[in-house]
């Protein structure tokens, strides 16, 4: 319960980030400067350390990483069988699979923080090292498989191409370079000075509060108005169906309390902003993706509480 209750000061961050940009407190321009500065600097400090600092044995992580991963393959394998029953063209179906499968680290990582504790940021952080780069490569593939089917959009890119692009896409991400060196520190026994994690520490506090207010900023609230099955499929897929994935994967593996909290959260939150650019970028529905992402941003603030006071109730 109490997990439950610690989301209202992120609902009221999120809530401030959306009226910062509705009334022009921060101009709508400038927006993108802060976008960028959580996620170039901010959000990669947080993910850093917390895998630095991460205890990265198998006993310890193996079921959590092993349940998150098969709940989240099913899922968008899930988006893909949706597309003969639901008629999708190739840009909502590359859509609709994003939708499925991204998750807004700003908002899972400061939920972690708020409401679990530094164990469960830990734990994210290490899944969420596994996670970004493989999400990213399967979004870029299936968004390079099945482009426009006019063919007016983008043009068909060649193997070679499309493995360029695509290895370009993850060796600049900087919170996939963030995962990767965290891993190669933690592994490889580097100690690191305090003169060192103490500056990364302080990016790491301002990561939640930018990162809260960014997504409240990139709420559209017309979008609301937007509706059809496939939209609500997309929605419940990600916020429903994930979630239940993971919970009958992680109890039969042993999987502790803490964990399935933070699984919940990750499974269970919305989707991220950077599918509706990739989306506009590579030939997707990026009006389709920002349908989605409005609505399980909204719905997200009931449906993790709910989540985590369900496992509350069973687990205790």
């Amino acid at each position: 319960m109490q997990a439950a209750l610690s989301i209202l000061p992120i609902i009221a961050l999120v809530a401030l980030g959306h009226i910062a940009r509705r009334w022009n407190i921060i101009a709508a321009a400038n927006w993108r400067g802060v976008e960028q500065l959580g996620f170039r600097l901010l959000f990669p400090a947080i993910l850093l350390t917390s895998i630095y600092r991460s205890d990265l044995s198998l006993g310890v992580l193996g079921g959590y990483i092993l349940a998150l991963s098969v709940a989240f393959a099913a899922t968008g394998l899930a988006a893909f069988m949706m597309r003969r029953p639901l008629r999708l063209t190739n840009p909502r179906l590359t859509s609709m699979f994003q939708g499925s499968m991204r998750f807004n680290s700003l908002l899972v990582l400061a939920l972690a923080a708020q409401a679990l504790g530094p164990r469960a940021l830990s734990d994210l952080a290490v899944a969420m090292a596994f996670m970004v780069p493989a999400f990213n490569i399967s979004a870029i593939v299936a968004l390079t498989i099945f482009p426009p089917e006019d063919g007016q959009d983008i043009l068909r890119p060649t193997r070679a191409q499309s493995m360029t692009r695509i290895t370009r896409e993850i060796c600049r991400n900087p919170m996939v370079l963030a995962c990767a060196l965290g891993l190669a520190l933690n592994l490889g026994h580097v100690p690191l000075p305090d003169r060192v994690l103490v500056p990364l520490d302080w990016l790491a506090q301002g990561a939640l509060a930018v990162g809260l207010l960014s997504v409240g900023a990139g709420i559209e609230i017309r979008r609301l108005w937007q509706s059809d099955a496939a939209m609500w499929i997309g929605v419940l897929m990600r916020l429903v169906l994930c979630p239940i994935l993971f919970l009958a994967l992680a109890l039969p593996l042993g999987v502790s309390g803490i964990q399935l909290a933070s699984g919940l959260v990750l499974t269970a939150a919305p989707g991220a902003p950077v599918g509706y650019i990739l989306a506009r970028q590579m030939g997707g529905d990026a009006d389709f993706y920002a349908d989605m992402f409005t609505w399980q941003t909204v719905l997200s603030a009931a449906s993790i509480p709910c989540w985590l006071m369900l496992l509350s109730a069973f687990v205790g």
